[in-house]
């Protein structure tokens, strides 16, 4: 778990450090204009999908482990590379270059914790390794208010220290990181096997098998495929957006640029206290009401941020840290692709396409600030409220699907006979929709 959450926390930083960047300086240096800075928001995505089949197909025959450790020093070589760049051509290569390489991050999290977890653990490992989104978002501001004080050499010296770390973390992974029990060279044998036995209930598998095409097939069958790759897109949306123009958000309410980097730490912080509080919530209730009362939260931020009169601007910056939960709702649908996905060439496919929902969400969300909206953005800020509501519904069908299909098992299981357990079929590289004990978290 150190290692997804150092790893999942390290490409969020890097990513995101570009909005940083822009308010240090970047962009009178590399002369873009408020287009050209709203397509580097978005190329980074275009990586995003060019690079998410080579990642799948490779991380189904590289081990895992060491696909992720390399790729992780590769984009720390491109974060740094950032620091050389001084025109919009130039920085759009390194930013595609960046999306391509880091694009493996999140399937390689989702699978790991699908592996090493119980079904009732993985919640909680989920909530632990996302809430790098809210300690992305206090440690770039801290690191970019350090920097800032420095006479020159700004915004370069962010990208250089950013890829340092990434390069570093990435050296760890190779040598320590394990994608099953089976691989933890700091495992006895015994200690494995009781490794395996934690999670044989979960019925998701351990290993990565070979490529399967009868599950691909199964996937372009199963509506739950669809329903994350549209609801990445919705919640995507608003991400591309804060990720380019959190700070310059802020900024518009009037703050200079040392007082903005403070203050982007806040609703980090706030992201990962309301992470562990929807971590409560789901324990409470169930997965589904934890991602519909984040996105609530979020859209009620974004009617104060639009309603509330320009020059109260501590209101609207409230608003700013209430809109900032929405990605805590991501945590729903991970732990349902987690906790619902079984058979291993299932589970990439799902999170091939979470990252393909996620990059074209983001690939629209920088599009809606326009330059001629600034500062307050009307545009981007009513098309975020309407993907929040969309997504509210989104989130409710996909846990009435499972309860329906939980309901649908149930029943067929009351009335049938046929009750023969497959010895070890827990740990074979079957479908959730061939294991017929198979149950979906709601």
């Amino acid at each position: 778990m150190p290692m997804v959450f150092g790893i999942y926390l390290l490409q969020l930083m890097d990513k995101n450090s570009l909005s940083f960047a822009a308010i240090m300086g970047i962009k009178d240096d590399a002369h873009l204009t408020p287009s050209q800075y709203s397509w580097l928001g978005s190329i980074v995505y275009f990586g995003y999908l060019g690079g998410e089949i080579p990642a799948a197909f490779f991380m189904q025959r590289i081990p895992l482990a060491k696909y992720v450790g390399c790729m992780s020093m590769l984009w720390g070589i491109v974060v740094a590379m950032h620091a050389v760049c001084h025109d919009f051509s130039s920085l759009a290569a390194v930013r595609f270059l960046l999306g391509a390489i880091e694009v493996c991050t999140a399937p390689a999290a989702i699978y790991l914790t699908s592996t090493w977890y119980t079904k009732e653990e993985q919640v909680t490992r989920v909530a632990i390794w996302y809430s790098t989104s809210g300690w992305a978002q206090v440690l770039n501001g801290f690191f970019a208010w350090c920097i800032y004080h420095a006479p020159h050499f700004r915004w370069q010296a962010l990208f250089v220290f950013y890829g340092a770390l990434t390069f570093v973390t990435g050296v760890v992974l190779f040598f320590a990181l394990a994608a099953s029990p089976t691989e933890a060279s700091w495992l006895t044998d015994d200690e494995k096997i009781i490794a395996l036995e934690r999670v044989r209930g979960n019925k998701t598998g351990t290993e990565v098998w070979k490529f399967n095409k009868a599950q691909i097939r199964e996937c372009l069958l199963d509506i739950r495929f669809w329903l994350v790759l549209l609801l990445l897109i919705l919640l995507g949306l608003p991400n591309g957006g804060v990720t380019a123009f959190g700070p310059t958000i802020i900024a518009g309410f009037g703050y200079d640029v040392p007082t903005t980097t403070l203050l982007s730490m806040a609703p980090g912080a706030a992201q990962v206290v309301g992470t562990f509080l929807a971590l409560h919530v789901a324990k409470r209730t169930n997965r589904t009401f934890q991602g519909i009362y984040t996105l609530v939260i979020a859209c009620v931020g974004i009617v104060m941020m639009l309603a509330i009169p320009a020059k109260y601007t501590s209101a609207r910056y409230g608003g700013y840290i209430l809109l900032m939960q929405f990605p805590i709702a991501v945590v729903s649908i991970i732990a349902f692709m987690t906790g619902g996905v079984a058979g291993s060439t299932k589970k990439f496919a799902f999170g091939a396409i979470y990252q393909i929902g996620y990059s074209v969400g983001n690939i629209i969300g920088p599009q809606t600030y326009v330059g001629y909206d600034a500062p307050n953005y009307y545009i981007a800020k009513y098309t975020m409220l309407g993907s929040l509501i969309v997504a509210i519904f989104a989130i409710g069908a996909f846990g009435l699907i499972h309860k329906l299909w939980n309901n649908k098992r149930d029943r067929e299981a009351s009335i049938s006979d046929d009750d023969i357990h497959v010895h070890n079929e827990e740990f074979a590289d079957k479908t959730d929709f061939e294991l017929k004990s198979f149950r979906y978290p709601i």
